[in-house]
Formats: C-alpha cells, structure tokens, sequence
C-alpha cells in the first residue's frame, strides 16, 4: 500500500500538503501562544471520474480553529443615561493645583 504522505505530495503537485504544513504551523503558534487547542482538519473527497470507472477526482479542503488570546475585561462606570467613564461620575475628581495650593478643586464643575 502507497503511504498516505506520497498521495498527498501528488495532489496538485504538492501544493495540498504546502498549504496543510503552513497551516498546521500556524495552530501550532498560536496554540503555544495561548496556551489553548487548536485544530487541523485536512478532508479529502474522492469521485469518480465520469466515463471511466478507474479514475476518481480527488478534491481536498483545510479546516483550520486555531486558538485565539483572550481579551482582557475592563471596568468601566455607568450613568443615568447609559455613557460608560473610566471614573466613578458621581465622585468629584481631586488633585492638586501648584497655582492653588493645597486646594481641592473639582474639574467637572468647571466643565
């Protein structure tokens, strides 16, 4: 029996086996990048060739789920009308002006 790996160096004269090595690397990447699986699947559909009962077409399609990084979460503040702030609206902002002092001064009253 051929060895699978002749048949596939064949078909398209190689270029399904290029692109399942350039593809299986990728997962691989992003596997080792995310800690997570990934997934290669090569199928292969065989035919008949119409008119000749010992030729057969064979087609080929790379399904490919590599892993992806999870997004980080952010907090966010929410309104009475649903806008979202980095800081809590309802409390005044504080910092310390050189031209002021030590005086407290609330940037939002001045806005």
């Amino acid at each position: 029996m051929k060895p699978i790996t002749d048949t596939l160096r064949d078909i398209r004269k190689g270029m399904v086996a290029e692109a399942a090595g350039e593809e299986l690397a990728a997962v691989v990447r992003a596997v080792t990048a995310t800690g997570k699986a990934g997934s290669l699947t090569l199928k292969l559909t065989v035919k008949p060739q119409k008119g000749d009962s010992e030729q057969v077409v064979i087609s080929s399609k790379i399904s490919v789920s590599a892993p992806t990084a999870d997004m980080p979460e952010a907090i966010f503040f929410a309104d009475g009308e649903g806008d979202l702030h980095r800081n809590d609206p309802r409390q005044p902002e504080m910092f310390r002006n050189a031209d002021l002092g030590d005086a407290v001064v609330d940037r939002r009253a001045s806005a």
